[in-house]
C-alpha cells in the first residue's frame, strides 16, 4: 500500500495536504513545522482516534492534543494505492472526534463497504493498530521495541512457526488460564468444586443432626401433649365438682329466697286485715292522751290531799301510777315468760294463756285493797288475754329466727332492769311498788276531780267505742295497746320481710352473676378427691411452656433443615460434585500434559524457525554498522544481544554506545516489518538524529534499498537527510557516467 496524498484539518494543521510518492519520502521541517501531527494524521486517518483515552501523567490524549486551532472540527482524507485500485479515504467529527467515515475508489466513486472506520487500517494494513504502531510507525524517541501482546504473538508466530498466525505463548497461555481457572486457590473450579462439596457435606452432615433432634423433639412433645390432656381431663373433673357445688350454692339462694318470699306473703296477709296506719296512730294518741289525763289528775288530787312533795323516782318504774305500774309489770312479764317458753325452731306455742295468768295474779293484790278496780281489771285483762291470744292464733306461731332472738334480747333487758332472774322476781318487784304507790294515795278529794274524772270517762267510752269499730273485742286500755303494738310489730316485720326478700334476691344475683348457669353434672369426686387445682394447673402451665418451647425449636429446626434445601437433592449434588471434581482433576492432568507436550513442541520449533528474525535483525545491523557486528540474537522478551565481527562471544547492549544501540533498534524495527508489514508504508521520525554522518549515510542507503519495494515516510528537521541523499544520487550518477 502506498500513500498518492493526506489533506487534514487537523491539530495546527488547517486544510493543509501533503503529496507523497513510492519509495523513501523525506519530508523536512523545523520544529513545530507540523510533522509528528502529520503521523498522528496519518494513524487517525487509518485507525481513527481514541474517545475514551484520558489525561494521566501530563499526557494529553490524542482527541484533545490535536483539536484543530482554529476551533473547526477534526477532519480529513487521503488517497492511497493498492495493488487493485486506488482508494479515497475519508474522515470527519460529526458524531465523534474523526468518527465519521467514508471510503470509495477514487477512480469510480463507488462506495466500499468492504471498509469502516473500525477496520479500515487492520484491513489496509493487515495488523493492529497497536502492532503498526511498534513496528512501521517509528519516532527517534520510540525506537526500543516494547513488549505489545499483538506484536510478541506476531513475532512469536515467525520465530518459532514461520507463520505469524501461530504463537506459542499464547497457546500457552490459554493454556495456562485454563488450568488457573481449575486450580487456582480460591477463584478456580476445582477448590470453588471443593469448597462446595465441603459446603454440600456439611450440610448434609448438619441436616442429618438437625433430623435427629427433630425426631427426638417429636417424641418429647408427644409425650408431654399426652400428659397435657391428662393434667386437662383432670382440671375438668375439678371444673365439674366445682360447678356441682355452684349449683348447689344456687340453689341455696333460691329457696331462701323463696322462704324469704313466702314470708313476706304471709306477713302481707297479716297486714292487709289490720286497720289503716294512719286511723291507728291517731287512736292510739288519743288513748296515750286519755291516760296522761287521767295519771295527772289522779297525782293533782294526791298532792293536794297530801300537801307534801312527791316521793322520789323508782329505779324502775319512775312516778307512774299503780296502773301504769301493774301494766309495766304485766307487760314485762309476759315478755320474759314469752321468751322463756319460745323455742328455737321458728314456730312457737301460743301463750294467750299466759297474760291472764300474769293478769290476774296482779289484779288479785291489787284487789285486796280496792275491790271495784279488782273486777275491771280482772275484765280489762280477761279481754286483752282473748284478745291477745285471737292475735297470736290469727298470726300463728311462725317467727323468724331474728323476731327469737329480739324476745330473748328483750328478756334479758327486763330481768336486769328488774336485777333478777325469774318471772316471779319481777312480779314481786312490781307488786312491791304498787303497795308503795297505793300506801301514799287517797280517794278523790273534790267534786271538781269527780267530774273531771266522769268528763274523761266518757271520752273512754266513746275513743274504746271507735276502737272496738276497727278491732273488735278490744275492751280495755291493755288490749288496746297491746294490739297497737303487735300491729306495728306486724307492718314492721312486714317491712323486715320486705327487705329479706329483697337482700336474698340481690344475693342470688350476685351468685348468678359471680358463677354464671352453673349446672348440675355427673362427675365421681371420689376420683378427683386427691387432686389439687393449683398443683393441676401448675403442672399444666410448665407443660405448656415445655411445649411451646419444643415446638419453637423443632419449628426453627424444621425451618433450618428447609433452607438447607432437600435432602436428596444434596444428596445429587454430592454425587455431582465428586463427579465434577473427578473430571476436573483429570482434565487439569490432560492441561498439566498438553503445556508439556506444548512446550516441548515450542522449542523444537524454536530451534527451527528463530534464526529469521534474528538473521534479519542481523543483515540490517551489519549494513547499518559498515560491518562491525555481523549476528543478532533475541529472546522472547525480545533482549539483543549482538556479536562483534571477528568476537568469539556475544555481548549484551549495555557495552554499546547510544548512536549504536539506535542503530540496532532500527535495524530490529527493520527486519519485523519486513516480517509483519511487507506492503505497508514505514514512517520514521528523525530516527537519524543521534546517527553519525558514515552511519546516517549508511542507513540511508538501506532505507533508499528498501523503498524499492515499499514507501518509507522520513521525516525530520535537519537537511542533512537531503544532503546526503543528494551526494549519494550524484555519486551514483557519476559512476553510471
Amino acid at each position: 500500500m502506498k500513500i498518492q496524498w493526506m489533506r487534514g484539518t487537523f491539530g495546527k494543521l488547517e486544510d493543509q495536504t501533503l503529496e507523497l510518492k513510492p519509495g523513501l519520502n523525506v519530508i523536512e521541517g523545523s520544529n513545530e513545522a507540523g510533522k509528528t501531527t502529520w503521523m498522528a494524521f496519518l494513524m487517525a486517518m487509518l485507525y481513527g482516534v481514541e474517545t475514551r483515552e484520558r489525561a494521566k501523567a501530563g499526557k494529553l490524549p490524542d482527541k484533545v492534543r490535536f483539536q484543530p486551532w482554529s476551533g473547526q472540527a477534526m477532519q480529513g482524507s487521503m488517497e492511497i494505492l493498492t495493488a487493485e485500485r486506488r482508494i479515497t479515504l475519508e474522515r470527519s467529527s460529526r458524531t465523534a472526534p474523526m468518527g465519521d467515515f467514508r471510503a470509495w475508489d477514487s477512480d469510480t466513486g463507488t462506495a466500499l463497504e468492504s471498509l469502516t472506520g473500525k477496520t479500515c487500517g487492520q484491513t489496509l494494513l493487515g495488523v493492529e493498530a497497536a502492532v503498526y504502531a511498534r513496528s512501521g510507525y517509528l519516532m527517534q524517541k520510540q525506537i526500543p521495541v516494547s513488549a505489545d501482546a499483538n506484536l510478541e504473538k506476531r513475532l512469536s508466530g515467525l520465530v518459532t512457526a514461520g507463520r505469524e498466525d501461530y504463537a506459542y505463548a499464547e497457546i500457552d497461555e490459554k493454556l495456562k488460564k485454563l488450568q488457573n481457572a481449575i486450580r487456582n486457590v480460591p477463584s478456580g473450579s476445582l477448590p470453588r468444586a471443593k469448597q462446595a462439596l465441603s459446603r454440600t457435606e456439611g450440610r448434609l452432615a448438619e441436616i442429618a443432626a438437625h433430623s435427629r433432634r427433630l425426631s427426638e423433639l417429636e417424641q418429647e412433645l408427644h409425650q408431654c401433649k399426652l400428659e397435657l390432656e391428662e393434667r386437662r381431663r383432670i382440671l375438668a373433673g375439678l371444673d365439674a365438682l366445682e360447678e356441682n357445688e355452684k349449683h348447689g350454692r344456687l340453689l341455696t339462694a333460691q329457696a331462701a329466697l323463696d322462704a324469704a318470699v313466702e314470708d313476706r306473703l304471709g306477713w302481707e296477709a297479716v297486714c292487709a286485715e289490720l286497720p289503716d296506719e294512719q286511723s291507728l296512730q291517731s287512736l292510739q294518741a288519743e288513748l296515750q292522751q286519755l291516760q296522761n289525763d287521767l295519771q295527772r289528775i289522779a297525782l293533782e288530787d294526791g298532792l293536794q290531799i297530801s300537801g307534801g312533795d312527791l316521793p322520789a323516782p323508782d329505779p324502775v318504774f319512775g312516778r307512774m301510777s299503780a296502773q301504769q305500774a301493774h301494766d309495766k309489770t304485766a307487760d314485762d312479764a309476759a315478755a320474759v315468760q314469752q321468751a322463756l317458753n319460745a323455742r328455737r325452731p321458728i314456730r312457737s306455742l301460743p301463750l294467750f294463756w299466759l297474760i291472764p295468768l300474769v293478769a290476774g295474779l296482779v289484779l288479785a293484790i291489787v284487789g285486796a285493797v280496792i275491790p271495784v278496780l279488782v273486777l275491771a281489771c280482772v275484765g280489762a285483762a280477761l279481754a286483752l288475754g282473748s284478745l291477745a291470744g285471737w292475735m297470736f292464733q290469727r298470726i300463728g306461731g311462725n317467727r323468724r329466727m331474728d323476731e327469737y332472738f329480739a324476745a330473748q334480747n328483750r328478756a334479758r333487758a327486763v330481768l336486769k332492769e328488774y336485777d333478777t332472774k325469774t318471772v316471779k322476781g319481777v312480779v314481786q318487784r312490781g307488786i312491791a311498788y304498787i303497795r308503795a304507790v297505793e300506801e301514799s294515795e287517797l280517794t278523790l278529794s273534790s267534786d271538781e276531780n269527780r267530774a273531771r274524772m266522769e268528763a274523761l270517762a266518757e271520752r273512754r267510752d266513746d275513743l274504746f267505742a271507735r276502737i272496738e269499730a276497727l278491732m273488735p273485742g278490744c275492751g280495755s286500755a291493755e288490749k288496746a295497746n297491746v294490739l297497737f303494738q303487735e300491729a306495728a310489730q306486724s307492718r314492721m316485720a312486714l317491712e323486715k320481710a320486705k327487705l329479706l326478700e329483697e337482700q336474698r334476691a340481690q344475693q342470688l344475683e350476685d351468685l348468678r352473676f359471680a358463677l354464671g348457669t352453673a349446672t348440675a353434672a355427673s362427675v365421681d369426686a371420689e376420683r378427683y378427691a386427691d387432686y389439687s387445682r393449683e398443683d393441676e394447673a401448675e403442672q399444666m402451665q410448665a407443660l405448656e411452656q415445655r411445649i411451646e418451647a419444643l415446638t419453637s425449636e423443632a419449628n426453627q429446626l424444621s425451618g433450618a433443615i428447609g433452607q438447607m434445601g432437600d435432602f436428596l437433592s444434596l444428596r445429587a449434588e454430592e454425587d455431582r460434585l465428586k463427579q465434577e471434581i473427578q473430571q476436573l482433576e483429570e482434565r487439569l492432568r490432560t492441561l498439566q500434559l498438553a503445556r508439556k507436550v506444548l512446550a516441548d513442541a515450542d522449542e523444537s520449533l524454536r530451534a527451527r524457525f528463530s534464526p529469521l528474525l534474528c538473521q534479519k535483525t542481523g543483515a540490517y545491523f551489519q549494513h547499518l554498522t559498515g560491518g562491525r557486528y555481523d549476528r543478532v540474537q533475541l529472546d522472547r522478551e525480545l533482549h539483543i544481544t549482538v556479536h562483534p565481527a571477528n568476537s568469539a562471544v556475544f555481548r549484551s547492549i549495555g557495552y554499546l554506545s547510544g548512536g549504536t544501540v539506535d542503530q540496532l533498534y532500527l535495524a530490529l524495527r527493520l527486519a519485523i516489518c519486513d516480517l509483519l508489514l511487507p506492503d505497508a508504508p514505514i514512517v520514521l521520525d528523525d530516527v537519524l538524529v543521534y546517527f553519525d554522518d558514515k552511519r546516517a549515510e549508511l542507513a540511508l542507503k538501506t532505507l533508499r534499498e528498501m523503498s524499492k519495494s515499499r514507501q518509507i515516510l522520513l521525516f525530520t528537521c535537519h537537511n542533512r537527510e537531503k544532503r546526503l541523499l543528494d551526494a549519494l544520487s550524484a555519486e551514483e550518477k557519476g559512476g553510471e557516467g
